[in-house]
């Protein structure tokens, strides 16, 4: 699944925008950075190279678990970026289902939706990691401030 320089390049997207949540986001976003990797590695471990069309049920599987684990974050948490997190992620979800019950859906249509619902959790991800991480900053004293 990492065998093309784009899948390569989003790899090491993917991986940074995670280990920037991780390292400076507050409780939310490093849950959804952890989660994220971790979905991750699961579907690079479950998928199988098939048809581009065919869905396999253990991936499909991951994408509904984040999208409860986004889904739960929106519900308890006071940020916005996980309301728009889970409605990218239901656009990931929604495409398999689509392919599951109609397998006439397009190679460039399924891969495209997929790619746009990804992204677009990760562009969450990586915002709300940034308000929080500026928010923090602007809050906490500096030195200069005390002396």
């Amino acid at each position: 699944m990492l065998d093309t320089l784009y899948s390569q390049l989003g790899a090491i997207v993917w991986l940074g925008v995670c280990a920037f949540a991780l390292l400076k986001g507050d409780k939310p976003e490093r849950m959804a950075g952890g989660a994220l990797v971790i979905a991750w590695l699961a579907t690079l471990a479950v998928h199988r190279d098939t048809n581009l069309t065919s869905v396999t049920i253990p991936v499909f599987l991951i994408d509904m678990a984040l999208l409860a684990l986004l889904i739960g974050l929106s519900w308890r948490s006071d940020r916005n970026w996980p309301v728009w997190a889970a409605a990218f992620q239901s656009i990931v979800v929604l495409v398999h289902v689509v392919a599951l019950v109609d397998l006439r859906i397009r190679a460039i249509a399924y891969l495209s939706a997929q790619t746009v619902g990804t992204y677009g959790v990760l562009i969450c991800l990586a915002v709300g990691t940034f308000w929080a991480w500026q928010t923090r900053e602007a809050i906490r004293p500096r030195e200069d401030d005390l002396n």
